[in-house]
């Protein structure tokens, strides 16, 4: 009887997707989206609860409430009728996983990740809205840490598999492997090791991130490029301790000079970098990608000065690149953090003992994280000022750079995908200058390719104060995944069935009806 329904329901989304086509294009209606519209309240609620948790990776006092968050989200996807939920502690960090056998043979394999680990926040952040963990619901948008970057769009994914699993009586059209982890903001430091001994949980055909965002509230992306990350910490060392700056001011050399010195050290005046070897691994980019990017350049000018509320963007090697071409293919050196002396109210004259800095850089191309960091570490014992002690040491955030074919079959499915959401309107391609750990690593080493079917939007604050999430892209990250998972099943079955046993195709390959890239936008979001 279960295989009767199941038979009958990919029936109904055969017959579907072949009206479309005869109907250029209208939206196909899955029967899933019935299963959604009594539950509206419920998931509003749900992740309400869920933003509560206080996961911040970054603490080691929020250590229990990232365990909470992933014992919350097992039992969530349990519930949801997903089998064989376990949680892994990879180091201090849990890491939820699951699979769901396909219904149909040889159906393709698709591995869905996210993280539901948040950016640290305070009320002193400048949260005037809400705390950052009393969510808030105010017209369309729901206020909080993590909204938006990733437990809305993660929740969404469960909501959408739960449908899929209760329409066809527990049968799903693809093979779903589930990678949801509690360390993303701090770097994923624990997880490449674990995962090259945990191959076979890993290994599939299709990544597909549940962390990223949408062009905007009525276009979506296809996301083709990711710059890569590294981090380091500067430590200063001048006098064995405080000193009253009167009786030493002058004779003893001031540690936060002393850093202000060496970090003006690692660049030229033109705002390239001067660290030895940093752009190893970089490539000069093509007329393609130059005529592509200055395409965009004046409305992306405007949108970065209005989502930053900057009069003017300045910054980076801009006598050389435009703002797409610096924020798509070259790399960044910026000081996020910095630190020493008296900060307290009023005047405290004294010489400070101490200085800090932290770094972070974002990469492109070939570069490798590890060799950057080093080349930086070896940069500050190199030019350190006369009179301190300068020590530097990676902080473990490591990314490597992700790029893709805009055109291979996950995308052409995504475009699909895209299309029925938003209603026919056409996806634009882009890259982003942020980054995803996990991503690069598994694209290198399990040759796995990834497209990005995340809902957060670029104005959403996310690792900002008053970080949100609309309401609205709950129901367009539910709805796109089960459509998603449907179009690739049918897409590989047919790719199969076109071709001999023995050409059977991967979803990885590029397809050979190729979709023209339309519009290259920037992708303006912090992942």
């Amino acid at each position: 009887m279960k295989r009767f329904t199941f038979l009958c329901v990919l029936l109904v989304h055969y017959i579907a997707f072949h009206i479309a086509i005869a109907q250029k294009r209208a939206p196909r209606n899955f029967p899933e989206y019935g299963f959604f519209l009594n539950k509206q309240q419920l998931y509003l609620q749900e992740l309400l609860e869920f933003l509560r948790i206080p996961s911040v990776s970054a603490s080691s006092e929020h250590l229990k409430d990232v365990q909470a968050a992933a014992e919350w989200l097992k039992n969530r996807m349990l519930g949801a009728g997903i089998p064989n939920v376990q949680i892994f502690q990879v180091g201090q960090y849990p890491l939820v996983y699951a699979s769901i056998t396909a219904a149909v043979p040889q159906a393709p394999t698709v591995l869905i990740y996210g993280h539901f680990d948040v950016q640290p926040a305070s009320v002193e952040d400048g949260w005037n809205i809400t705390k950052p963990f009393k969510p808030r619901m105010i017209q369309d948008k729901i206020y909080a840490r993590g909204a938006s970057d990733d437990k809305g769009s993660l929740l969404s994914v469960v909501h959408a598999v739960e449908a899929i699993l209760a329409v066809s009586q527990g049968r799903s059209p693809v093979n779903i492997k589930f990678l949801f982890e509690g360390q993303e903001e701090i770097g994923s430091p624990d997880l490449p090791n674990w995962l090259l001994k945990n191959r076979k949980l890993v290994q599939s055909d299709l990544l597909v991130s549940a962390d990223g965002s949408m062009y905007s509230e009525n276009t979506g992306s296809i996301v083709w490029g990711l710059r890569g990350a590294g981090a380091v910490q500067v430590n200063v060392t001048g006098p064995s301790h405080d000193l009253h700056s009167g009786g030493f001011g002058g004779v003893v050399q001031n540690p936060i000079h002393c850093l202000v010195h060496l970090l003006e050290s690692m660049r030229y005046e033109n705002g390239s970098i001067a660290i030895e070897g940093f752009y190893q691994g970089t490539r000069p980019i093509t007329q393609k990608e130059k005529d592509l990017s200055r395409q965009s350049a004046k409305e992306l000018e405007t949108e970065l000065s209005r989502l930053s509320g900057v009069s003017q963007l300045v910054g980076g090697e801009s006598n050389h690149f435009d703002i797409v071409e610096r924020l798509w293919f070259r790399p960044t050196l910026d000081v996020v953090g910095i630190w020493g002396g008296y900060t307290d109210q009023g005047i405290k004259t004294v010489l400070p003992a101490n200085a800090y800095a932290k770094l972070s850089f974002r990469l492109v191309q070939e570069q490798i994280p590890e060799q950057v960091v080093e080349k930086v570490i070896q940069h500050v014992h190199l030019h350190c000022p006369v009179g301190c002690t300068c020590e530097a040491f990676d902080l473990g955030f490591h990314a490597l750079p992700f790029e893709s074919d805009p055109d291979m079959l996950g995308n052409q499915v995504l475009r699909e995908t895209l299309l029925d959401i938003y209603q026919g309107e056409e996806p634009k391609y882009v890259r982003s200058g942020a980054s995803i750990p996990l991503i690069g690593f598994i694209q290198k080493e399990f040759q796995i390719p990834a497209v990005f079917l995340a809902f957060g939007l670029p104005d959403e604050n996310i690792h900002g104060p008053n970080e949100f999430y609309r309401i609205g892209s709950m129901d367009k990250a539910r709805r796109a995944y089960v459509s998603f998972l449907y179009h690739l099943g049918e897409r590989y079955q047919w790719e199969r069935n076109a071709k001999k046993p023995e050409e059977t195709p991967s979803v990885s390959v590029t397809a050979t009806t190729s979709t023209s890239m339309k519009e290259m936008e920037m992708d303006h979001s912090e992942l």
